[in-house]
């Protein structure tokens, strides 16, 4: 951000600028002067406006409830990009969206990557039935209902969900000028004088419980032959959340717990599988999970991984005033992650599978103590940060290459 006297960029600056965004993905600059400031800041400074919709042949649907009525119809979604978007097309005009409940995400930014590759993909015909569309309250609408391909005209309006979908529209149309010419957007229009409804309404369509990344992949083909592999063997894998509720606890095996230890064990990231679990059903999903496993070993794993919590859920019992007091098993309260991850180097220099029972134990205080070995000489560092950072796996891989000088080519060539 930079800010002036009023007098804005010179030319020079504002030609420097320019040449720099062009060269940066997704990045773009706004000049946001004074009359901007006061227009946004105040109520009574907003612009009210008409505008149109393009109805898609006579699909629209009205109805009419004392005093407020509505129309729910697709559009087109060239149509609704003109509505918002400023004079010069660089931005969404942010007065629009002063009732929208949600935090402004940029005028240039807040738009979805997805939704944009929707838009201007072959399947663009397929956006109306992947997007949730976009909700409009308003003072007054008209249509001319005997008409096809109407357009509505709206009066006094803002749009009080779907700002996402309002920027990634306007960004598609901004990277293509073609790219929305076979888009049908939902749009729904509700018109009302009294104020205390049409708040209500922004409320109503902002409050719908938030899907996590995980939700979304629940019905993954991946997720469902796990689940299969899983249940042959006794074990209950929980796709969706909760779904094996009433299941002994043991056998319940979570889709992120599970998601974290493999980012731990097998991608040999323990930092991550602490402090970026977000990325499991995200960007990282294809590489986490996939079909090359075997399941009996990840049986093992799981089993492992749960000796391990219950080993630490122990020590936090017996030293809940002092979580980071002395000996080895300190560890274990915030670095549990890291001692799977040790335990992987330890199996992979020795070659052996992953154990079970008694010698599943003394792997266990085997990687406990390597971790502590590599973790003692930093006590400097509070341990909630020392296991959120890479550094602290490349300690531990040092530690072990004193004892085992080809770790490094046995992690890397498997």
């Amino acid at each position: 951000m930079l800010c002036t006297n009023g007098q804005g960029l010179s030319p020079s600056a504002k030609t420097l600028i320019e040449s720099t965004v062009s060269n940066l993905h997704n990045v773009d600059c706004e000049i946001y002067g004074p009359n901007e400031l006061l227009r946004d800041i105040g109520i009574a400074g907003r612009e009210r406006e008409t505008g149109f919709l393009q109805v898609i042949g006579r699909e629209a649907f009205e109805r009419t409830d004392g005093d407020i009525r509505g129309v729910i119809a697709s559009v087109d979604a060239r149509s609704f990009v003109e509505l918002i978007r400023t004079q010069d097309g660089s931005s969404v005009k942010r007065y629009l969206f002063d009732d929208n409940l949600r935090v402004f995400l940029g005028a240039n930014g807040g738009y979805n990557s997805d939704i944009i590759s929707t838009a201007a993909s072959d399947d663009s015909h397929l956006f109306w039935y992947l997007n949730n569309g976009i909700t409009i309250t308003c003072r007054d609408y008209a249509y001319n209902k005997g008409h096809s391909n109407p357009k509505i005209r709206i009066e006094d309006f803002q749009i009080v969900n779907g700002a996402q979908t309002s920027h990634s529209l306007l960004e598609a149309a901004r990277r293509s000028p073609v790219a929305l010419e076979n888009v049908v957007l939902m749009v729904r229009v509700y018109a009302t004088n009294r104020n205390d409804i049409a708040e209500r309404v922004a409320v109503a369509t902002n409050s719908q419980a938030r899907i996590q990344s995980r939700d979304l992949r629940a019905n993954h083909p991946v997720l469902k032959k796990l689940e299969i592999g899983f249940a042959d063997r006794g074990y209950f894998f929980e796709r969706k959340r909760n779904m094996h509720a009433d299941r002994d606890i043991k056998k319940r095996i979570d889709a992120l717990k599970l998601g974290q230890i493999l980012l731990a064990y097998y991608l040999r990231e323990p930092d991550r599988a602490k402090a970026d679990s977000d990325s499991i059903f995200g960007e990282r999903f294809p590489v986490i999970f996939h079909e090359r496993y075997n399941i009996d070993e990840l049986c093992r794993l799981f089993e492992l991984h749960r000796m391990i919590e219950e080993r630490r859920e122990a020590y936090v019992a017996k030293h809940r005033d002092r979580l980071e007091a002395s000996g080895e098993q300190q560890y274990l309260v915030y670095g549990h992650w890291f001692v799977l991850f040790a335990a992987n180097l330890l199996l992979v220099s020795s070659g052996k599978p992953v154990p079970v029972g008694g010698e599943a134990n003394t792997l266990i205080s085997e990687a406990v103590a390597l971790v502590s070995k590599a973790c003692s000489q930093y006590r400097s560092s509070a341990h909630y940060q020392m296991f959120r950072s890479p550094r602290t796996r490349d300690r531990i891989i040092a530690e072990l290459e004193g004892k085992q000088t080809s770790l490094l080519d046995l992690l890397y060539t498997e």
